[in-house]
């Protein structure tokens, strides 16, 4: 999984949490050095699972000091709950009968829960697992490379691109794939070090040089255009599609780039966050062949950043609903293909209702440790309760 993700002060961009970007860097780095290739090769094999017991044999070691010495503890959650990864949990929890509690190490609460059920206690972070030593088995779909490489096997649509280890290699990859492009690091999560619209060689080597910082591998693929989806897996069968968007303006003819924020702004959802006045957002127009100053025409739909979630002005629809069957299809075929019961599929698509094959989409990533409160409180369209189908799946486990 993308260490990451378990780190709870850094939410995700979905969530519309304010991101600690320094303290995500440090962790993504520590990401890459578990999580390449040779390493992954490494848990793979043999020696895999021994070296995963001694890990979790050490964690449960620095617990059971730890707890001895009180500087942290399980601390039981009761109502309210809050709507976060380890509130929605809980909720599903104490409606069954089952206990959770949260880990608490000095002052600060973190994303690890003890949970017990049937008179079995699991320890977990972010989302619960009956077996702490099978993500040997699926650390790997962090890896983008190597998700798009399986997907491929699968005939499930990515994005058409390829890893790179160069600057010639990017310019390589870049010439033969349709423009504009996307530049990301091979490992990491958040769209942190990640450019978008790139259709300048120019523009390619400062997004190389970008998503260098974060990881040595660097991928370089088509930009699909439409929405960012996340498609949440339970089981082997999709529970949830969210809807996530960056912040959007549309033009009237008349007003402004600059106009037209102060007018999203004045009108957004209190749990929207403002757009607002960086050099990241000038830096973006640019690549759009704008500036604030730009008259958009009317009707047209414009991007105001790559980031997508609530803080960041943007928006979060529950669309499995109305999401087209053979669609629904895919991603339960995408599940068989990772072979994991709890997935986090981040795809791009412009319309989710229609026929997948008849609209241009793909899968971008994977997260091993979905978000699934996502689904729990959507902006928009109907929450989903994802939280049960991971219990559901638990009791059936359980019981085998």
């Amino acid at each position: 999984m993308s260490v990451a993700e378990t780190v709870k002060k850094d939410q995700c961009l979905w969530c519309g949490n304010n991101p600690t970007s320094h303290m995500a860097s440090r962790v993504d780095s520590f990401a890459f050095l578990i999580l390449n290739p040779t390493m992954q090769w490494i848990l793979n094999s043999w020696l895999g699972r021994p070296i995963m017991l001694f890990i979790d044999t050490l964690f449960a070691v620095f617990i059971w000091i730890g707890q001895r010495l009180a500087f942290l503890k399980f601390e039981p959650m009761s109502p309210p709950f809050v709507i976060d990864r380890g509130g929605v949990m809980a909720t599903e929890a104490h409606q069954r009968g089952y206990t959770m509690e949260v880990l608490r190490v000095g002052k600060h609460r973190h994303d690890t829960y003890r949970l017990t059920m049937n008179g079995r206690r699991i320890i977990f972070s972010g989302v619960p697992r009956l077996d702490r030593v099978e993500k040997v088995t699926c650390g790997w779909i962090d890896d983008k490379w190597l998700l798009k490489q399986r997907l491929i096997q699968y005939a499930i649509p990515v994005s058409k691109g390829q890893v790179v280890y160069s600057w010639w290699g990017a310019k390589r990859v870049y010439e033969g794939l349709q423009k504009p492009v996307i530049v990301k690091p091979r490992f990491g999560s958040r769209g942190r070090h990640t450019t978008t619209h790139i259709a300048t060689l120019a523009d390619l080597k400062r997004a190389y040089r970008q998503a260098r910082q974060l990881s040595w591998p660097v991928i370089v693929e088509e930009h699909l255009v439409g929405s960012v989806y996340r498609a949440t897996c339970i089981d082997g069968k999709v529970a949830g599609i969210l809807a996530g968007d960056p912040p959007r303006v549309t033009g009237d003819g008349h007003s402004t780039v600059r106009d037209l924020i102060e007018q999203k702004n004045a009108n957004r959802d209190p749990q929207q966050g403002p757009v607002k006045y960086t050099k990241k957002l000038d830096t973006f127009l640019t690549t759009l062949g704008l500036s604030l100053a730009s008259v958009i025409p009317a009707g047209t739909t414009i991007d105001l950043s790559e980031k997508i979630g609530l803080s960041y002005g943007g928006m979060s629809r529950e669309m499995i609903d109305v999401t087209h069957p053979d669609l629904l299809k895919m991603f339960d075929a995408a599940a068989v293909a990772v072979a994991d019961p709890i997935i986090g599929f981040d795809f791009i698509s412009t319309d989710v209702s229609a026929d997948p094959a008849t609209v241009r989409w793909g899968i971008i990533e994977c997260n091993s440790v979905p978000f699934i409160n996502l689904h729990h409180d959507p902006l928009q369209g109907t929450p989903v309760n994802v939280a049960a189908k991971v219990f559901d799946w638990l009791e059936r486990e359980i019981k085998k």
